[in-house]
């Protein structure tokens, strides 16, 4: 793997990756389960908050933070990850580099043993997981369900790849649903996470200043778990629907409207086709060179901010705006008018260079960010693609303004949805 500078299989299914950065002064310690999208959804998203509240050992969250305060204020944080059809359980801790350290401690092996505790030796009571953490984490999950309405952007997106995508894994919410909280408690969770963890695949991902050294008791200690068979969730593209765009709207007391255009492309990532795909989506909507920054926000005036994103694990992509109410009609339809131009090939040097270099840009910035690194490899792992970073750029580099257009005719309505105010939407017919 592209960048790996050594990894090992610690057991079936479970595998660690180094990747060396010597200009890190931090370790980046990453643990990464990765699940189906599925009826489990919910539990998943609850689970990694209930296992960072202690393991053996180490018994509550007082005493976590002691043993990261003790070793130069290392961080621990948790999450949920959605990818495609996937939902990962993230663990992820920043420590200094033994390198750094006042007296050559050996503090990355220490706090990666601490994580892979955290997953494999939790804190249980009778048969289940400490009652007060379950309920406090249950409840504080019950929280974050209902604030998801509460950025207003990232709901209306979600909100479109939902309806985009409905009957698929793909449309459920990765923090699950708040009606599924009722059946949980702690002896299912429990039992659930143990059947998980015989089958769960498992990454492991060292990143910064650190060598074999640094990890030995790790790689020298068999993890104390059973193991049966481990396979990997399966991706699958969206297909276009036989119709065209069906409408959505819904009211909520706003101001601002909120629109979000769904398609399907047909090309995921790995796919021959993604990185014109992907010079496509810059030109399309990726920022100041684009057509629906210069044209949609500055020259009509119509948009607050405008984008254009793809999700490359399922073929999909959004357009989304925040607009005036009133001018919902027009802004669908100059929206409309900017995929109509790119198809009949109207695309300016300015829009093909500002893509390239925007795309080309952010690819060189992956180095500079240790969590990006990661990314980067899962997303090769998961997708089964071969691309390094000097195929993505030469590729981008060399796409033609020709194989943006024919992308650009791949490009399938969906879904239009409308987050609008709850008074009757104007500019529509």
């Amino acid at each position: 793997m592209e960048g790996v500078h050594y990894q090992q299989q610690l057991k079936d299914g479970i595998n660690l990756y180094l990747i060396k950065e010597p200009k890190f002064k931090t370790v980046s310690l990453n643990v990464f389960m990765y699940r189906p999208l599925d009826g489990n959804t919910t539990k998943n998203a609850l689970l990694p908050h209930v296992l960072k509240r202690g393991c053996e050992g180490l018994p509550d969250i007082q005493a976590i933070e002691t043993f990261l305060g003790e070793r130069y204020g290392a961080s621990l944080d948790v999450n949920v990850v959605k990818k495609g059809d996937m939902q990962l359980l993230h663990f992820n801790s920043s420590v200094i580099s033994n390198k750094y350290t006042l007296k050559g401690e050996g503090v990355v092996g220490e706090v990666l043993d601490f994580l892979l505790r955290l997953v494999t030796a939790p804190l249980t009571s009778g048969g289940g997981f400490r009652e007060d953490y379950f309920n406090q984490e249950k409840e504080n999950l019950r929280k974050l369900i209902r604030a998801r309405i509460n950025d207003k952007i990232n709901y209306s997106v979600d909100r479109c790849y939902e309806e985009l995508c409905q009957g698929q894994p793909f449309s459920r919410y990765i923090y699950g649903r708040e009606e599924d909280l009722e059946g949980i408690d702690r002896e299912n969770l429990y039992r659930y996470y143990r059947e998980m963890l015989e089958k769960v695949p498992v990454d492991i991902f060292v990143v910064g200043d650190a060598d074999e050294g640094d990890i030995d008791r790790i790689l020298n200690r068999p993890l104390k778990i059973g193991r049966g068979n481990v396979s990997y969730p399966r991706q699958q593209k969206s297909v276009p629907g036989d119709n065209g765009p069906r409408e959505v709207i819904e009211r909520m007391d706003i101001n601002q409207g909120k629109l979000t255009m769904g398609y399907t492309t047909g090309v995921a990532y790995g796919d021959p086709d993604y990185i014109p795909m992907l010079v496509c989506g810059s030109v399309l909507g990726g920022g100041p060179h684009s057509k629906l920054f210069n044209n949609v926000r500055e020259k009509a005036s119509l948009a607050y901010y405008t984008f254009a994103r793809l999700e490359k694990f399922k073929g999909l992509m959004l357009i989304g705006s925040g607009i005036e109410i009133s001018n919902y009609r027009k802004a669908r339809e100059i929206i409309d008018r900017q995929l109509e131009d790119m198809v009949r090939g109207n695309i300016g040097e300015y829009e093909m260079e500002g893509a390239k270099k925007s795309l080309i840009n952010g690819i060189l910035s992956m180095k500079d960010s240790q969590m990006q690194m990661v990314d980067f490899l899962i997303n090769k792992k998961i997708s089964g693609h071969r691309m390094n970073t000097d195929c993505l750029i030469s590729g981008i580099e060399e796409t033609t303004v020709e194989q943006v257009s024919e992308m650009a005719g791949r490009i399938k309505p969906g879904v239009v949805y409308f987050l609008t105010s709850i008074e009757k939407t104007e500019g529509r017919k």
